[in-house]
């Protein structure tokens, strides 16, 4: 090797030192700069004939492990999740309070009770009358605010997606531009700029990314559906609409009446990406979970109390009489007294002594039989007499029984005369009237509907959807509230059936809480009391928070010590910088040496051919 060789071999290591040296500087001077990875120098021996005649600088490259970026990005959209949901969670058990709290739903209904067991004790006395509705006053102006802060919480979940599906849609441009910039220009600065574009997306949903030849990536969420192709993105958008307690997710467009998210691709092809779950995790995620199930399930915990307050105080069942019909056996029952909305109950063995409990809901019109029947039960519609419901219920009985209308309002079901068998038939009608010699009372009315008796009708659309919010005191009640005792004209003012029946029938008659309050089961009913429901649903708002809580402070745990490990990977450690500067410095010394060394033997031949 000659001395002009060593020469630029020296120089070459002067220029891989200074650059070098030009990293450290910039690794130290960001130290703290958020979304900045620590930069490494690329080198490369040069090589000629054979031989290596200096080295060669490649450009910097980031020092980060991808496998601890994707699970940082994917826990990131999990703590994103919980959080979430574990504010909404914590909001609702304040709302609805803790077990025994003054402010409980569980408080207010004993506080009604303990109010109606006065009213027992003396029932002529005007305070306790007073009390009784002041308290059911209260009772009803609970329920009323807490149905309007659920819808309230709901609609901020609405609106909150359409704001997570704005900024994710921006972030996604972003990401394709810089994509561009990255395949054009190679640089750890933009690198580290799209990364940070990708981390604010892992918050809204759960992505994963993949790293392209030409240096671009693509970006798809973990349930398949592709964000980010190089330098084409997907287009996201939502379409908000104001919500009410009926409003629900239906992949039929005709049918939703709540906003979805619509995933366009470069073929400007619309999808619905709620429709298969696409996203599973983030801040979208979580929202979604809010509108659709947890607020709607709290909503309903709320109706189905509301409901039962209602139906309690104002339902009397209605026995059916035992019919023959040669060696067939059953029941007559009449249904002349029923409302919109109430139930028909027939229990069947069937041939072979399988036993079935059908449940039919009296319908006034076709539309009210098949709302009914579109939420899960049999609608009946009794408009034009009782052929269509006689044809309805003996299809669902099938061929063992025969339904059948003997005269005017009564419904006769017999069994075959063999092999099967009626065991009952019965009604609930709703007493509408506060003197109709029945100790039943329609206390509590739907404010909503111009005070119309609580029956659970379809009518209209489904009365249910939303009665907590417009449950009201009976204004007749109020205006006479001697009819708390009083059931007809010849009741005593001192008598005790009527207060004693509406005691009863909250604090020991059991009734069927549905399964959509979540209260025992998504699927299968709840049944007790009144009051005992009450308890329930604050016991599981509480449990539900715990839960929620637990689950967030779990993840935090889990993303706090992956950000350590990519930290401890990828960030700026300032002792290791200055050890690399000793280095550095030490190589950038010694290449300077070998040129002053060469350039004096470089004199000294100059001097010596002279």
């Amino acid at each position: 090797m000659g001395l002009s060789t060593s020469l630029d071999v020296a120089f070459s290591g002067l220029r891989a030192a200074q650059a070098g040296l030009d990293l450290v500087s910039q690794n130290v001077a960001n130290a703290g700069s958020v979304g900045y990875t620590r930069r490494t120098l690329t080198t490369e021996q040069q090589v000629a004939g054979g031989r290596t005649i200096g080295v060669d600088v490649q450009g910097a490259s980031r020092t980060l492990d991808t496998l601890v970026q994707r699970q940082l990005r994917l826990e990131q959209a999990g703590a994103s999740y919980a959080a979430i949901r574990a504010s909404a969670h914590g909001v609702l058990n304040r709302m609805f309070d803790q077990p025994g709290g003054t402010g409980a739903l569980s408080s207010l209904v004993d506080t009604f009770t303990s109010k109606l067991q006065a009213l027992v004790n003396n029932p002529s006395s005007y305070a306790a009358q007073s009390e009784v509705l002041s308290a059911a006053t209260g009772l009803a102006g609970s329920l009323n605010d807490l149905a309007g802060q659920v819808q309230s919480l709901r609609q901020d979940a609405e609106d909150a997606l359409g704001q997570a599906v704005s900024k994710a849609d921006g972030l996604l441009k972003g990401i394709a531009t810089f994509n561009a910039k990255i395949v054009a220009t190679p640089s750890a600065a933009l690198q580290d700029q799209r990364d940070a574009l990708i981390d604010q997306l892992s918050t809204l949903m759960d992505v994963k990314v993949t790293a392209q030849p030409n240096g671009s990536v693509q970006v798809a969420t973990t349930g398949g559906l592709q964000l980010v192709d190089g330098v084409r993105a997907t287009s996201l958008s939502f379409d908000a609409k104001p919500l009410g307690p009926s409003s629900a997710y239906d992949p039929d467009p005709a049918k939703r009446n709540v906003g979805t998210i619509t995933a366009t691709g470069p073929d400007g092809f619309g999808r619905d990406i709620l429709a298969d779950g696409l996203i599973r995790s983030g801040e979208i995620a979580a929202q979604l979970e809010l509108r659709d199930r947890t607020l709607p399930q709290a909503q309903a915990q709320l109706d189905q109390l509301a409901a039962g307050l209602a139906a309690s105080l104002s339902d009397r069942t209605v026995a059916g009489a035992p019919a023959t019909s040669g060696a067939a056996t059953g029941f007559d029952l009449d249904l002349s007294a029923l409302q919109a909305g109430n139930p028909v109950t027939v229990s069947v063995q069937d041939p072979g002594g399988a036993t079935r409990t059908l449940t039919f809901v009296r319908a006034t019109s076709a539309t009210g039989a098949a709302a009914a029947t579109q939420a899960g039960q049999i609608g009946i519609d009794l408009s034009g007499g009782l052929a269509g419901a006689v044809t309805t219920i003996g299809t669902a009985l099938g061929s063992a029984y025969a339904v059948s209308n003997p005269a005017g309002t009564t419904l006769r079901v017999l069994n075959n005369g063999a092999t099967s068998s009626v065991t009952a038939l019965s009604a609930q009608a709703t007493v509408t009237g506060l003197g109709s010699g029945n100790p039943e009372i329609p206390l509590f009315v739907d404010g909503g509907r111009a005070n119309a008796t609580y029956s659970g009708s379809f009518e209209g659309g489904s009365q249910l959807a939303g009665f907590a919010g417009r449950i009201a005191i009976n204004p007749a009640v109020v205006t006479n509230r001697s009819t708390l005792i009083a059931y007809g004209p010849a009741v005593p003012a001192g008598d005790t059936t009527r207060p004693s029946l509406l005691l009863d029938r909250l604090t020991d008659a059991t009734r069927s809480f549905s399964g959509a309050a979540g209260i025992g089961g998504s699927d299968a009913p709840w049944t007790g009391s009144v009051a005992g429901f009450a308890q329930q649903v604050i016991s599981s708002q509480a449990a539900d928070a715990t839960a929620a809580m637990n689950l967030d402070e779990g993840q935090q745990v889990v993303l706090n010590a992956v950000q350590s490990r990519f930290s401890d990977q990828a960030g700026v450690n300032i002792d290791t910088e200055l050890t690399q500067l000793i280095q550095l410095q030490t190589a950038y010394g010694a290449n300077a040496r070998l040129i002053t060394a060469a350039k004096d033997m470089m004199d000294l031949l100059l001097r010596i051919g002279g």
